[in-house]
């Protein structure tokens, strides 16, 4: 509990005889008394300012050494000036530090209950002068690492070499997680295949300390304390009481810091069974951080600074977990500044990135991620999404790219980004153009990885006119007559693209006649000009506005300008109604003449071959008549 400064009752002080001074009127007895308890009045009125000045001065000593309680309902203890605790204390309350807070600890401060310290940016804590910040409930029970062979193997060391005779052990295991299937070894016998609860092992009188090793399925066994029956008593220990080698913690930690400010622990000072999380910063100098790791850093901004320190005790393979540009200053022997570290398979820390995007033009898109990563070879086949996206994780929700291992060495994450398919409307594969795309991208440590605009078209409208015949005077056209229009375009992009444009009458909106969709090849950097005809049956001034159509496959396809394209318009026209007399008489004549000078050729064709009959009949006629005479 907090414990403040208490003041002992000073004693009761009692009116003495005032006796009469030489030199001085003498009164009478009744009035000598009344001046007794005057003067006596007016002392203990003196007497009674300086105790209560006193008690003020020792109450502000109180305030600079002991916790500030803030009223706020909630019992959260308020730190919002300079404050330091000097003498040891329990505390079951959380505690705020405030930008303007700055507590410091030269005691030993324990938590006995779930708390949290949180501090805010500009604020501060430090642990000074062999202080200790200490959560009773902490994670105590032991996990394996699954390395199997006999030089990585999870061990525990029993201390048998305290105890006389034959020892039975028992290994228990955490609620929840059996035994079954995981295996015990014991010096150069057969590893002895556990199962239950809890598992008894017979271990022979040595004079050294026992070294059992431990494999199973994942992180199992998950051993919550040993017992040792021996010929003394029994003894139990929680499992991290006892040493051991490449194991991990498993539990709850009762405290949490939380920290926007800056975080010191120096001076020998202690973190014990304290989880951390700090998005700003903390150095640690000669001091002692255990079983509190990881050591969880949340911001690109954040910083470590840890020399001449020890630390133990770590839930996950790593002692730090850090973000991408997180700054850490690791102390070396080189510079005399080497951190101590419990184990060779706990690394130092681990740089992830949390949820990292890679962002295209396109949906679909099909890519791969070749190279190495800390762990080994990374190979990763993904797709962007209805947005463009995809997101880059190997294990939940991010991705290792760094680890600063136990033994000084330091392996980065290397790799590239390459294009597998990347296929839009524009160039389908039978188009003959390549893939859209980067050819091969490095990976970079960014939260976002924008590939957008790398490798893909960019059209542009240059010109879009309507070809006026100049031999004519009139600027006029004729409504039926397909008039011949000119547009240019060019492709400010690095890759090719097979498009479509389609037209409508700007005024109406109404679909243009322009003989159907209009292809067009334009290669990167070129610009063409394609022709088509406009044919217009309405007469007035009109104009004609063009539209690139956007491969469906963009995102917003509807209002992309990720490949360029958009519209453009003609300036007016005016189209005419031809007029009846030069649409009907011209026809009609033509037709006349044609019709009189077929008649003509088929009267006269057939007036001669009548004549022709005629004269052969009156021919045979005369030589008939001739004939008859004679006879």
């Amino acid at each position: 509990m907090i414990q403040y400064h208490s003041f002992e009752r000073e004693e009761k002080i009692h009116p003495q005889p005032i006796e009469k001074t030489s030199g001085h009127e003498t009164f009478p007895h009744g009035a000598q008394v009344l001046i007794s308890y005057w003067r006596f009045e007016v002392y203990m009125s003196t007497i009674l300012k300086m105790k209560t000045g006193f008690a003020s001065i020792l109450m502000i000593l109180v305030f600079f050494t002991a916790p500030t309680v803030a009223d706020n309902h909630q019992g959260d203890i308020i730190i919002d000036e300079i404050v330091e605790w000097t003498t040891d204390q329990e505390i079951n309350q959380n505690i705020h530090i405030t930008n303007e807070g700055k507590l410091t600890i030269s005691s030993s401060i324990t938590f006995s209950s779930t708390s949290t310290i949180i501090i805010d940016q500009g604020g501060e804590l430090r642990l000074i002068g062999s202080s200790e910040l200490i959560s009773e409930k902490r994670a105590t029970s032991l996990k394996t690492l699954g390395i199997v062979d006999e030089q990585n193997r999870s061990k525990i060391i029993i201390p048998s070499s305290i105890h006389n005779g034959d020892m039975n052990v028992i290994i228990m295991s955490e609620e929840g997680a059996g035994l079954n299937g995981s295996k015990v070894y014991l010096g150069d016998m057969e590893p002895v295949l556990m199962s239950g609860m809890n598992f008894s092992l017979n271990v022979p009188e040595t004079q050294g300390d026992t070294v059992l090793g431990f494999t199973g399925y994942g992180d199992f066994p998950i051993i919550k304390s040993i017992i040792l029956e021996t010929e003394t008593g029994n003894f139990e220990y929680k499992a991290n009481e006892l040493p051991y080698q490449n194991m991990l913690l498993h539990g709850d930690n009762g405290l949490t810091i939380n920290s926007a400010g800056k975080i010191e622990i120096i001076e020998n000072s202690t973190l014990h069974g304290v989880n951390v999380i700090s998005s700003s910063e903390m150095i640690i100098k000669e001091g002692v951080i255990k079983d509190s790791c990881p050591i969880i850093l949340t911001s690109d901004d954040a910083s470590l600074i840890i020399q001449n320190s020890e630390i133990s005790g770590s839930k996950e393979d790593h002692y730090v977990q850090s973000q991408p540009l997180t700054n850490i200053e690791w102390g070396t022997s080189e510079d005399s500044t080497a951190v101590s570290i419990k184990g060779n398979l706990i690394d130092r820390w681990e740089r992830i990135i949390s949820d990292q995007v890679i962002i295209f033009d396109s949906e679909g898109v099909h890519f791969s991620i070749t190279g190495n990563s800390p762990n080994g070879a990374l190979d990763i086949s993904k797709y962007s999404g209805s947005d463009g996206k995809s997101v880059i994780n190997t294990q939940g929700n991010s991705r290792v790219i760094e680890i600063g291992w136990a033994n000084g060495e330091v392996t980065t994450e290397n790799a590239v980004i390459s294009i597998i398919e990347y296929r839009t409307a524009w160039n389908i594969e039978s188009s003959g153009i390549n893939n859209y795309g980067p050819m091969n991208f490095e990976l970079t440590w960014d939260k976002e990885i924008d590939l957008t605009s790398i490798n893909v078209p960019n059209i542009e409208w240059v010109a879009l006119t309507v070809n006026i015949d100049n031999s004519t005077s009139e600027e006029n056209l004729q409504t039926g007559v397909s008039q011949q229009i000119s547009a240019i375009l060019a492709n400010r992009g690095s890759a090719s693209a097979n498009l479509y444009f389609d037209c409508n009458i700007t005024e109406t909106g109404m679909s243009a006649d322009i003989g159907g969709y209009q292809n067009v090849v334009i290669d990167a950097g070129e610009e063409v000009e394609v022709y088509f005809g406009w044919r217009n049956n309405e007469p007035g001034t009109l104009s004609l506005t063009c539209e690139v159509l956007t491969p469906t496959q963009l995102i917003d396809y509807e209002n992309s300008q990720a490949f360029g394209g958009g519209t453009m318009s003609t300036e007016p026209v005016l189209w005419e109604e031809i007029s009846d007399e030069s649409f009907n008489m011209i026809p009609i004549l033509i037709v006349i003449i044609i019709i009189m000078i077929s008649a003509g050729v088929y009267f006269v064709h057939n007036l001669s071959k009548n004549a022709e009959e005629t004269a052969e009949i009156l021919d045979n006629y005369n030589k008939s008549t001739k004939n008859e005479e004679e006879n």
